[in-house]
C-alpha cells in the first residue's frame, strides 16, 4: 500500500482515527480496531483499513504488556486461559471460509450488550477467585474459537475479565498479555497465507506512531480516573463494541 498516494487530507484524517483510537486503548486498555477501522472505513475500503491496524495493534498491546500488573503476573494467573485459546485459534482458523460471519456477529452483539446491561445495574454478574479453575478453560476455548473465525478474540475475553472484577492495573496487563499472544497467532497464519505483505506491513508500521502517541495521551488520563469511573468507561465501551457487531452484521 502506497501510503503517499492517498492524499494529504485522506492522511490526516487517518492519523486523526489513529490518535483516537490509541487515546481509548490507553484509557481503558481495550477499543482500538472499534475506534479506527470504522473511521478509515470511510475512506478506505474494509481489507486495507484492517491491514493497517496490524502493527498498531500488536505495538499498543506489547507496550501496555508491561503495564499495571504487569506480563509476568498475567501469564501466570492465565496460562490456564491462554493455552486452551491458541489450541482453540489453530483448530478454528481452519473452517475460517465456511462460516456464516454475520450470524455470528449478530449472536454475540446481542450478547455483549445484554452483559453490559447487566453489569451497569445492582445485580452485577461477578465471577469468585475459585471459578477460574472451570472459567479460565472455559473462556479461552470460547475466545479461541471466535478470534479463530472471525478475529473477534476481544468481546468474549472482556466480558470475561470484567466478570473477574479486576481492578483498572490488573485489567490492563491481562488484557494486553492475552490479546498479544492471540493476535500474534493470527497474525502469523495470516502471513503464511499471504494475506499480509510487505507493503502493507510497511504502511501499517508508519501507523504505529500516531496511535502510540495517542496511547501515551490514554495512559496519562487513565491514571486520573477514579476506579468507578474506569468501570463504568470500560462497561460503554463494551456495549458500543456490540452494538457495532449488530450493525455489522444487519
Amino acid at each position: 500500500m502506497d501510503i503517499l498516494a492517498l492524499g494529504w487530507g485522506v492522511l490526516a484524517f487517518a492519523a486523526a482515527a489513529f490518535i483516537a483510537g490509541g487515546v481509548v486503548k490507553g484509557v481503558l486498555g481495550i477499543g482500538l480496531p472499534l475506534v479506527v477501522i470504522p473511521l478509515l472505513a470511510t475512506v478506505l475500503d474494509v481489507p486495507s483499513a484492517v491491514a493497517l491496524m496490524t502493527v498498531p495493534v500488536l505495538a499498543s498491546n506489547i507496550q501496555q504488556m508491561f503495564q499495571g500488573k504487569g506480563v509476568l503476573w498475567a501469564l501466570k494467573r492465565f496460562t490456564t486461559l491462554i493455552v486452551p485459546m491458541l489450541v482453540a485459534t489453530v483448530i478454528a482458523a481452519q473452517f475460517m471460509a465456511e462460516v456464516d460471519f454475520r450470524t455470528g456477529s449478530l449472536v454475540l452483539g446481542v450478547i455483549v450488550v445484554l452483559f453490559s446491561l447487566m453489569q451497569a445495574f445492582p445485580l452485577r454478574t461477578q465471577l469468585p477467585a475459585r471459578a477460574e479453575r472451570w472459567g479460565h478453560p472455559v473462556a479461552g476455548v470460547i475466545a479461541g474459537f471466535l478470534g479463530g473465525l472471525s478475529n473477534l478474540f476481544g468481546p468474549t475475553l472482556t466480558m470475561y475479565l470484567v466478570a473477574l472484577r479486576l481492578d483498572r492495573d490488573e485489567f490492563i496487563a491481562a488484557t494486553a498479555t492475552i490479546f498479544t499472544i492471540g493476535s500474534s497467532t493470527l497474525y502469523i497464519t495470516m502471513a503464511i497465507n499471504g494475506l499480509l505483505t510487505l507493503p502493507s506491513l510497511g504502511a501499517s508500521a508508519i501507523a504505529t506512531l500516531p496511535v502510540l502517541a495517542g496511547v501515551a495521551i490514554g495512559n496519562r488520563l487513565r491514571g486520573r480516573l477514579p476506579e468507578q469511573m474506569f468501570r463504568r468507561a470500560l462497561l460503554l465501551a463494551l456495549a458500543a463494541i456490540g452494538l457495532n457487531l449488530i450493525l455489522g452484521a444487519l
